[in-house]
């Protein structure tokens, strides 16, 4: 029913702590940086692939080491929550079902657009890798654009939108959108 791209986005490594990309291509997922500690983002998430779209909302607050995540269906029905640890395995209920979901996937995506270009840079494991951020001046509500490439081809493209941001993952063949409800400090 929900999140195709869930099932087919990457491929977990075994540490818990990596995912997939590309075939050749990792990215080591970290804990949340300095500005992100003690924040709440609230999220309209959806997400195409293969021509299907899914939406939910997702509330994600960044805590010292750790990521926390409840998210529910447009109707309200709880979906998943989850607490990935950067020091121990993550924590995860589902109250629905979904099957082969890892949460790996969602963590990854949340930090390509949220973590600061540097920490991307040095968490990228393969060859010939390049991590690009530049200002987007000819479209007004881009603010700037990704761009994640090996061998001088496109992996993953993520766009800073006013409302949020946008991440089409070229390999895996989906997009998803995180429109910004509200953010709030805690």
């Amino acid at each position: 029913m929900l999140l195709v791209w869930l099932l087919t986005a990457c491929a977990l490594t075994s540490d818990n702590k990596s995912v997939f990309l590309a075939d050749e291509l990792s990215f080591i997922l970290t804990a949340p940086p300095a500005n992100k500690i003690a924040t709440v983002d609230s999220h309209l998430v959806t997400i195409t692939s293969k021509e299907q779209t899914h939406q939910f909302i997702a509330q994600v607050e960044y805590r010292r080491d750790e990521i926390a995540m409840a998210a529910v269906s447009p109707q309200g029905l709880p979906l998943f929550d989850f607490v990935w640890f950067s020091d121990k395995a993550t924590e995860m209920n589902q109250y629905v079902p979904l099957p082969s979901v890892d949460i790996a996937f969602i963590i990854a995506d949340i930090q390509l657009c949220n973590w600061p270009l540097e920490i991307l840079k040095t968490a990228m494991l393969g060859h010939n890798v390049d991590v690009k951020q530049t200002p987007v001046l000819h479209e007004n509500s881009i603010i700037w654009q990704r761009i994640i490439t090996q061998n001088n081809r496109d992996i993953i493209k993520i766009e800073k939108r006013d409302d949020g941001y946008e991440l089409e993952n070229f390999i895996r063949g989906y997009r998803i959108r995180l429109t910004n409800l509200e953010r709030e400090n805690s």
